[in-house]
């Protein structure tokens, strides 16, 4: 259900409500290979390739990675000088690159779209395994807001169908209708999917997150190392 939804949806209508937290510079190197995974139209990918490291932006949707290649031409970042983006249509639990092929990773409210537990901890393994020893996943998402009575309410009512603590049904603004299952995580639960994998975490704060409808909810910026 999800996945169709966001290999069909249009490129420009994937989210990207979030700015990248300034916690990330800490940790980016010159020369920094870099993915992104689930880039959707290219925003962070475009910004981390103006500071001069080189990235690839991987996202399931054909037409947004298309407006994410014609940006990066437009803005100059598709040639190989200091730095540069490419984008590819790729689904992010079966990556094609080679063990250690990254120094570090982004995903951006990307896991918050992929309603399927397993799917996701596939998505956090290949994560791991195209990361060199060493590196880092930046990773930000949205945290459960039980305090909050809307979000309270869609978890308790959307629990029959999702079937997950803290996944709701995720409806289109002017029709009502189901567009996907959205995720949100507890700190426990986040940790985890990420110690379990293989990570170290090295840096974890909760911040307040801008949905794509403009709530202001709290989430996780979360820094992780691969031992």
């Amino acid at each position: 259900m999800s996945k169709s939804y966001w290999e069909m949806v249009s490129g420009k209508n994937i989210p990207s409500s979030l700015e990248l937290y300034p916690v990330i510079h800490s940790y980016l190197q010159e020369g920094y290979n870099i993915l992104d995974v689930g880039c959707g139209f290219g925003k962070i990918s475009l910004e981390l390739a103006s500071l001069g490291y080189s990235v690839t932006g991987i996202d399931i949707n054909t037409e947004a990675v298309k407006l994410s290649k014609a940006a990066a031409k437009n803005l100059g970042l598709d040639r190989k000088i200091e730095g540069r983006a490419e984008f590819k249509v790729v689904d992010a639990s079966d990556l094609p690159f080679h063990e250690s092929s990254f120094d570090f990773a982004v995903m951006q409210a990307f896991l918050t779209s992929v309603p399927d537990p397993q799917e996701r901890a596939r998505i956090i393994q290949e994560a791991f395994r195209v990361l060199k020893p060493g590196g880092y996943l930046y990773l930000v998402e949205f945290g459960q807001n039980w305090h909050l009575k809307l979000y309270r309410n869609r978890y308790l009512q959307d629990f029959p169908v999702t079937k997950e603590e803290g996944s709701f049904l995720a409806l289109n603004p002017e029709t009502g209708e189901v567009e996907y299952i959205a995720h949100h995580f507890s700190e426990k639960e986040l940790v985890f999917l990420l110690v379990d994998c293989g990570f170290e975490i090295d840096y974890f704060r909760v911040e307040e997150l801008k949905t794509r409808t403009g709530n202001k909810i709290n989430g996780f910026v979360v820094v992780a190392k691969k031992l």
